[in-house]
């Protein structure tokens, strides 16, 4: 009851002097005119009545309101829980097993050295198709568009890694309108073979509080969050898949689940070849 009081007590005592207020206001204005007797009192009446009503009204529709917005709040949350399981439980095994099996199929029964040419092309093709639907999907499942404009506020890069020259190159992006580095500068590059390609491969995020800047990230570019995985199949080093965002906020732990698993669908494209 304590509680209860220390936490709505000053609310209702709000209420109570607005609804004073409200009958006060309309009661004295009725009074004030030029009316006699009974009639006035029946007027006086019915104001201050109507007054009341509408303060109690206002009152009962601003709950109905903050009613509303909480379980829109407790519906969000409950979607962002359920959309964590969803990438932790169900697509990274899955997209794990499928990594897998490519491995295992190009280790079994690998092209001929010198495959037919369109045999190249098609393949070819195809991974620019995975490569797409990875980078869109990174976009539309970590910061989507909002209105009015529904401009892309996240934006995703594929840098593919050369083992010979030790580089980075930037392979795709999307939605590119404002375009990541192109080449990674060699300090960057030693990071991200190091901190991400390293060892069996591990996720590097910018999160606004233990990391607050990344190489991947040019200076005013209007990103500060960044998600980076590594692309592995095997013992080869593909590239590192990197989601950038507005602001760190935009960013929750469920979505570090979500970029491996489709830097597992890249991996498996690029070891079919």
């Amino acid at each position: 009851m304590n509680q209860w009081l220390a936490a709505r007590g000053v609310h209702y005592l709000f209420l109570l002097f607005s609804a004073v207020l409200g009958v006060s206001v309309a009661v004295v204005s009725v009074w004030a005119d030029g009316t006699e007797g009974r009639e006035k009192l029946g007027l006086a009446f019915f104001a201050g009545a109507s007054a009341f009503g509408v303060v109690v009204i206002t009152h009962l529709e601003k709950g109905l309101v903050e009613k509303s917005r909480k379980r829109a709040e407790e519906r969000a949350i409950r979607a962002e829980a359920d959309m964590a399981q969803l990438y932790s439980t169900t697509l990274l095994p899955l997209s794990r097993t499928l990594k897998e099996l490519a491995t295992l199929y190009t280790a079994a029964a690998p092209l001929p050295a010198a495959p037919p040419a369109q045999t190249l092309a098609d393949l070819d093709q195809h991974r620019k198709e995975v490569l797409t639907r990875v980078l869109t999907s990174a976009v539309d499942l970590t910061a989507p568009p909002i209105g009015p404009a529904y401009i892309p506020r996240a934006r995703c890069t594929f840098y593919l890694y050369d083992p010979v020259a030790d580089t980075f190159t930037k392979e795709a992006d999307h939605p590119g309108n404002r375009p990541p580095r192109q080449v990674i500068d060699p300090v960057g590059a030693a990071h991200m073979k190091n901190e991400i390609l390293g060892g069996n491969g591990k996720p590097f995020r910018i999160d606004g509080t233990q990391v607050t800047q990344s190489y991947l990230i040019p200076p005013g570019t209007g990103y500060e969050a960044v998600i980076a995985v590594p692309v592995i199949h095997g013992a080869r080093k593909i590239g590192v898949l990197a989601v950038d965002a507005p602001a760190f906020s935009d960013f929750i732990d469920a979505h570090v689940s979500l970029m491996q698993s489709l830097a597992n669908v890249l991996a498996a494209a690029y070891a079919l070849r």
